[in-house]
């Protein structure tokens, strides 16, 4: 079975928000760099954190890194990537208001001098084994994706595939085990796109999902970062 998003969609690594009078929100770093005029000239901010609406939320902010999710007040977010010098990027709005009681990943896509944060709505969990694909590429804006066997490295079979903004989640079964999900086109994945369950959660030696109280294999696809060993394929497991 498939469910599409587009525009928003999620994943459901939080407590349920039922009732609650904030969102919750995991913020996400899809950009290989942040830029912005530094002495008149485009430079690289080195070390960014992340402030949302005025208030930091994560120390560290790099290529590819993930934040739990946090309550955050309903609304329009503003987000900003600074270093420690004062040096950083203009703030980037989400482009829809997060609805209370709801859970969303936001990620910050793009590169100077356009950034902008893509929200998607996560949705609510479901009984057996799934895979999800946010696409969050602006260089890459069509993304298949599917599973393999993480033994062979082999049997690639396509399960889905979303365009930029999309976020699609796919049922792979009621329990798998040996498996990995990839990104890429048709069944050849990108470089570094095709990722085992132990190396998203070092834990889950077996490979199996559900593993514990996840369910879900989150697939994060960005632009693709100069000489960073990650990446352009994350991947996170979800409730």
């Amino acid at each position: 079975m498939l469910f599409a998003f587009a525009g928003c969609g999620g994943s459901s690594s939080t407590p349920s928000t039922a009732g609650a009078t904030k969102a919750q929100v995991r913020f996400v770093n899809g950009a290989p760099v942040f830029e912005t005029l530094i002495n008149g000239v485009p430079q690289q901010i080195s070390s960014p954190y992340l402030t949302v609406n005025g208030a930091t939320v994560a120390s560290a902010f790099g290529y590819g890194t993930r934040t739990p999710f946090l309550p955050v007040p309903a609304g329009t977010l503003s987000l900003v990537a600074r270093d420690s010098f004062g040096n950083a990027i203009s703030p980037v709005k989400t482009a829809s208001a997060l609805t209370a009681g709801k859970t969303y990943t936001v990620i910050v896509v793009g590169s100077y001098p356009k950034y902008s944060a893509l929200t998607f709505e996560e949705p609510a969990a479901k009984n057996g084994a799934s895979v999800a694909l946010y696409e969050a590429s602006p260089s890459f804006p069509h993304a298949d994706f599917g599973r393999f066997t993480v033994s062979t490295h082999a049997n690639f079979i396509k399960l889905g595939s979303a365009n930029f903004g999309a976020l699609v989640v796919v049922s792979a079964g009621t329990s798998v085990k040996d498996f990995g999900g990839y990104v890429g086109t048709g069944t050849t994945p990108l470089p570094n796109g095709a990722l085992s369950l132990q190396s998203v959660d070092s834990l889950d030696t077996k490979n199996v999902l559900p593993f514990n109280a996840a369910s879900r294999l989150s697939l994060f696809v960005f632009d693709p970062g100069q000489g960073s060993a990650g990446g352009p394929v994350f991947g996170n497991l979800d409730l």
